[in-house]
């Protein structure tokens, strides 16, 4: 009995001891790949700087030599570093990092130093969202008509900043790219929904909830009308009354980012370079 079940297929002892043993492995390697991830994005490595050698890593972490190097090829998998003979691995410029990854995002959202991606966050949404509105008024159906109006329900009657009406609002802003039935702005939602959730836990702590909601009724009800003139106005208003709520919030929390932003985005600030007000 015991024999057959050490030496059995996948149920057996050895194979859930083997499992185990790369679950705990796996989860070392994340939990590596997730420090050295936000020192890069945070600016502690900078561009060009050699990370700690394989050994020392090893010896500082308590890890093996084999989740020193899984977290690495994770890193490099990003386009945050580069691994090279004699030269060891170095911070890839900027450009090279694949900002829409979950984790690089992720990464950038933890304080205390987020607002110059944040501010990239709503921009690159300024671009793509009022213009999505503009064409889901005119190609919206039915059975994402309902969704909709669903979405705007569950950001009413749910408490402000629960997790329910920050999932309403996701798939309220989800429908409406889904809606232009362009597969490539569908996507785009799924892309940065992780980076849309901590934002948007942000922005619910400070603006009223009657005045969110009516926000977002404003936008719903020029899709549902066929207006797509007045969906790209609300939706632009919509997106610069939100950034200006999670400006404040960071300020409420007390991360001073107002001072990092300036030194690492050259004092670039977002009102600046947005192309239209409210």
């Amino acid at each position: 009995m015991v024999r057959s079940l050490r030496m059995g297929g996948p149920n057996s002892f050895m194979g859930y001891e083997r499992s185990t043993i790369d679950g705990e492995r796996s989860s070392r390697t994340v939990a590596l790949a997730a420090e050295f991830g936000r020192m890069i994005t945070a600016g502690n490595l900078v561009i060009g700087e050699a990370l700690p050698i394989e050994k020392e890593i090893q010896v500082s972490r308590g890890v093996s030599r084999t989740v020193v190097r899984e977290a690495i090829r994770h890193l490099a998998a990003k386009g945050l570093v580069s691994v090279g003979p004699k030269v060891g691995t170095k911070v890839r410029p900027r450009n090279d990092w694949n900002m829409l990854d979950a984790d690089v995002m992720a990464w950038h959202l933890t304080p205390p130093v987020r607002r110059p991606f944040i501010e990239a966050l709503y921009e690159m949404r300024l671009i793509n969202e009022p213009n999505a509105a503009r064409l889901a008024a005119s190609r919206i159906d039915g059975a994402q008509g309902e969704r909709l109006e669903d979405a705007l329900r569950g950001m009413r009657d749910n408490p402000r900043g629960s997790p329910e009406l920050i999932a309403a609002d996701l798939d309220f802003h989800r429908i409406i790219l889904e809606a232009t039935g362009n597969p490539l702005l569908n996507s785009l939602g799924a892309l940065i929904e992780r980076s849309l959730s901590i934002s948007f836990s942000l922005s619910w702590r400070q603006n009223p909830q009657d005045e969110t909601v009516r926000q977002h009724e404003r936008v719903m009800q020029a899709i549902l009308s066929g207006d797509g003139d007045a969906a790209e106005l609300f939706m632009r208003r919509l997106i610069e009354s939100a950034f200006n709520d999670v400006i404040h919030a960071l300020y409420a929390n007390g991360e001073g980012e107002a001072e990092a932003a300036g030194m690492r985005a050259g004092g670039r600030q977002f009102e600046q370079r947005r192309s239209g007000g409210a």
